[in-house]
This record gives C-alpha cells, sequence and structure tokens, in this order.
C-alpha cells in the first residue's frame, strides 16, 4: 500500500510541477501562449487533472479557471496523500 500512495504522491507533485511550468511559459509569452508548442505540451500533459478539476466544479465555471480549478485539486490530492503517507508510516525506516 505505501508504494501506491508514494507512486500517487510522485505523480501529483509533478502535476503540480507542469502547473508551474505552464503558468511561467504563459508569463513569459507575452500573450502568444497558444501559439507556443511547449504550452501547448504542458496543457496537454495537465489537461487529465484539468478536466477532473471542471467536472467537479460547482456549476457552469468559466474555462479559464479550469488550470486553476486543477491546480487547487492536485494540491487537495498531495495533502491527502502526505497525510496517508503519514498515517501508514510509509518511508520510515523500521
Amino acid at each position: 500500500m505505501c508504494s501506491a500512495v508514494i507512486a500517487a504522491k510522485a505523480i501529483v507533485e509533478m502535476a503540480l510541477l507542469l502547473y508551474l511550468a505552464q503558468l511561467a511559459v504563459r508569463l513569459l509569452s507575452f500573450g502568444r501562449h497558444e501559439a507556443n508548442p511547449v504550452y501547448r505540451g504542458i496543457r496537454f500533459l495537465t489537461s487529465p487533472l484539468t478536466g477532473l478539476g471542471r467536472a467537479l466544479a460547482p456549476g457552469p465555471s468559466p474555462r479559464r479557471h479550469a488550470p486553476l480549478l486543477g491546480a487547487l485539486l492536485g494540491v487537495a490530492l498531495w495533502i491527502a496523500l502526505v497525510l496517508a503517507k503519514r498515517q501508514w508510516h510509509c518511508g520510515l525506516p523500521s
């Protein structure tokens, strides 16, 4: 069980780092981020979490808020996985 929690936590951490990279590319492209292939690639990699965040959002939310919802969902998942890892004493020497 510990291996699954640790692997899931690593995947969520990678997704959160991709959200930070997406934000950095968006800021550095000065409004032309949709034409940037790096931005489109990062958006593709974060699309599962963004879509899940959009699906769980209450009511219709603007499309521009979808990455924020996905990132917040990722942070919530990360916190839950850290607590699960702590609860099961994963990663501690026996």
